[in-house]
């Protein structure tokens, strides 16, 4: 195995690529003066895709890298890779321009389908045993690989083989060069996977489009390219953020149990990245109860059997929750309070058939 994949697979990308080079040249439908621009934005993509993983690694988690960054180590990896690269790349060049001269999706969708089969060993496939393990890969590693395939195929098909050399070869370097990785769960792998190089396909066309002037619109109306990454990024986040991706989400206050401390309609910020077996009297916390959020005070733990609980209470309330709150319930503590932000959330919540005592949307 690692006679095949130092010398045999370099070698066999670089014969490919050899052939192809010796090839009537094909050329990519881009024009010329268009190519510099592409070849730029090649780089911003893989730039934008590493922040994000980088990201997401804040969140999930960052670990060492696993491969070897000696000197040697490095030189090594980088001639495999770049062999590989090189070769790959050269070989999508040949087979999209020589098959259309037009934008075709289906030529598109085969030579990515072909490109994302081979990014993966024989093992890899002969491996997934159950259903859960095929679901995982093809979230983690397949779905996310031809997303990224896609983007490299058009981006091959207007700016040739620089164009994907310097998207892939970029998103590569950090790889196999970084010494610490984002250390990702499979579920978040396959969000930033996917989603990121969608956001960044749909915004090829316009960029050629741009450069090519076929989109005929006033100056001082175009938008700053910038504008739109950033845009996007913070996009991203505030999905992120809003699903509880983040250590720390934000959550609206639809009644007046806690009463001064948090109104209706204010949105509290809940820290779930919290030591639950460390909670003390006078914690506000946040914890399901049946299907409905309630955010209450702790005034008092209950220890039995070595095992914790805490009895809840509203400021604003007469009494003591009926029922104590179990660490396994609990969401996370309150840090923040946000006053009367939340009101448009709560417009459009029902009320009907929920107890508004003591709940939290």
């Amino acid at each position: 195995m690692f006679f095949v994949n130092t010398v045999q697979q370099p070698l066999l990308w670089l014969s490919i690529g050899a052939l192809v080079w010796f090839f009537p040249a094909v050329r990519p439908t881009g024009k010329l003066k268009t190519r510099g621009s592409l070849h730029f934005w090649s780089f911003c993509f893989a730039f934008i895709m590493i922040v994000v993983q980088v990201l997401a690694g804040l969140v999930d988690g960052l670990g060492k890298s696993p491969y070897d960054h000696s000197a040697f180590g490095l030189i090594s990896n980088v001639l495999i890779v770049g062999s590989v690269l090189v070769g790959r790349e050269l070989a999508r060049h040949y087979l999209v321009n020589s098959i259309t001269r037009e934008e075709n999706y289906r030529v598109f969708l085969a030579v990515t389908i072909l490109m994302t089969i081979i990014s993966f060993p024989i093992t890899k496939y002969s491996g997934l045993i159950s259903y859960e393990e095929i679901a995982k890969f093809l979230a983690q590693f397949l779905v996310p690989e031809f997303t990224k395939n896609l983007l490299a195929t058009v981006l091959v098909f207007y700016g040739g083989p620089l164009a994907s050399i310097i998207f892939i070869g970029t998103l590569e370097a950090f790889h196999w060069l970084s010494p610490i990785l984002p250390d990702l769960k499979w579920i978040t792998a396959a969000l930033v996977g996917i989603l990121t190089p969608v956001f960044l396909l749909s915004y090829v066309q316009i960029i050629y489009e741009d450069e090519t002037r076929k989109r005929r619109r006033d100056k001082e109306q175009e938008e700053n390219p910038l504008s739109w990454i950033i845009t996007t990024l913070i996009s991203i986040g505030i999905v992120w953020f809003s699903v509880g991706v983040f250590p720390i989400y934000p959550s609206v206050i639809a009644t007046g149990s806690m009463i001064p401390m948090i109104q209706p309609g204010d949105v509290i910020l809940v820290d779930k990245k919290i030591d639950v077996m460390r909670l003390a009297t006078g914690d506000v916390i946040q914890f399901r109860r049946d299907d409905i959020l309630i955010s209450h005070r702790i005034i008092e733990v209950i220890e039995k059997d070595g095992i914790k609980s805490y009895k809840t209470q509203g400021d604003n309330n007469s009494g003591p929750d009926r029922e104590l709150v179990k660490p396994e319930n609990i969401k996370g503590s309150i840090i923040k309070v946000v006053p009367n932000i939340g009101w448009p959330t709560l417009l459009i919540k029902s009320d009907k058939d929920i107890p508004m005592d003591d709940i939290v949307f």
